[in-house]
């Protein structure tokens, strides 16, 4: 099913359930006070980046409510992240296609309700569905963002808007919207990857290299900066940098996009191809192990900055402003055209860019080149 088809049956079928639902809804918060709370949930089904920028509002829970059982709600695909994080327990829906996220629905369901969470944090920002989770799961505090003309806010005890601040501070708020202060925003997250899961060819990459990822993940393939510019930009490094390796990433389905990057340049013996070929935790350290990682706006991006590795960041139909990575010693490289950003919340990201994607097109290679030499002169 396209991601078309997906969001217009969100909104309007399920934003219709969660209409005929709030009608009936009463908003009381029953039950143990914030600092008490045995059994915090925390959703967010698409995006393992996202989860990883939910990771200070994880700290924060952990740190007011320390005697809860914090879990993560996600999807099967994500879900392998958690180990890595500050929770205790994973649920999971497979949501792969419409066909599985019917049938595992119901199971998801009967799982919160038997575990009874406390309070249900939804980091979604527009989808109806998750809100509806949020209320079937039983919490008595429910908390998530809503605007005017979304249904979700409904089911919702607590909730925020969207505003034009980064999305680590947009999870972290929603503690704030439920009375949890904090003074000082926890840094990210540092991802606990077993070493154990490391094969041994892995380990033995050859020193020193540059991470290359040129992809951007499914939902949002217009995010990628052009191949034969990523192609250039490693040729001009390989003559630049003669005792530097670059590795490429990325997953299964992206490996062929990947190939036609590299093109002529796959049998350079400085360049080593793992697109396909990481488990979660081998990513993890290959990102924490490299000099930097030259990026489009993507999970990865995420997962470096996590892992203390600078990013020279690419961005065009997403701003920085909203998922750039934290840190002071990043590079992003953002246009701000009159029409950027134009992958938002409010339509399920899913604008159609008449301009021929020009906010990535202006971005010339050398202007990478500039912010990769500017990293690497302070490191």
């Amino acid at each position: 099913m396209k991601p078309q088809q997906i969001y217009w049956l969100d909104q309007k079928v399920i934003g219709f359930l969660c209409r005929l639902i709030g009608l009936f809804v009463v908003k009381t918060q029953k039950g143990l006070k914030q600092t008490d709370w045995r059994r915090i949930a925390i959703a967010k089904y698409i995006g393992m980046g996202s989860v990883v920028l939910a990771t200070p509002l994880m700290q924060i829970l952990r740190l007011k409510a320390p005697q809860a059982e914090i879990a993560l709600v996600t999807s099967s695909k994500i879900a392998p992240i958690a180990r890595m994080l500050p929770v205790d327990k994973v649920f999971t829906w497979e949501i792969g296609n419409l066909i599985d996220a019917f049938k595992t629905f119901p199971k998801l369901v009967i799982a919160l309700r038997r575990w009874r969470p406390d309070a249900f944090f939804d980091l979604e920002f527009f989808v109806n569905t998750s809100a509806l989770i949020a209320w079937l799961s039983g919490a008595n505090f429910r908390i998530g963002f809503h605007h005017a003309l979304s249904p979700r806010g409904r089911l919702l005890t607590n909730y925020l808007p969207f505003t034009p601040r980064h999305t680590i501070e947009l999870f972290a708020s929603l503690a704030w919207s439920v009375g949890i202060s904090f003074e000082d925003l926890p840094t990210l997250w540092r991802l606990k990857y077993d070493p154990s899961l490391i094969r041994d060819e892995i380990f033995s990459l050859p020193r020193p290299f540059i991470v290359v990822n040129p992809n951007a993940g499914e939902l949002a393939l217009q995010r990628r900066w052009m191949p034969e510019r990523f192609h250039q930009l490693i040729k001009q490094l390989l003559k630049t940098m003669p005792s530097m390796n670059f590795v490429l990433i990325g997953s299964k389905n992206e490996r062929e996009y990947v190939n036609l990057v590299l093109s002529d340049l796959s049998s350079n013996q400085r360049i080593i191809n793992l697109a396909g070929q990481l488990n979660l935790d081998e990513l993890c350290f290959v990102l924490e192990q490299a000099i930097l990682l030259v990026t489009n706006d993507s999970g990865p991006m995420h997962l470096a900055a996590a892992l203390g590795t600078p990013c020279v960041a690419l961005f065009g139909p997403e701003t920085p402003n909203h998922y750039g990575p934290v840190g002071r010693k990043h590079r992003t490289i953002y246009k701000h055209l009159p029409c950027s950003p134009c992958l938002t919340p409010f339509d399920g990201k899913l604008f159609p860019c008449p301009f021929e994607v020009q906010c990535l097109r202006s971005i010339s290679v050398e202007e990478v080149l500039k912010a990769i030499e500017e990293i690497l002169s302070e490191l």
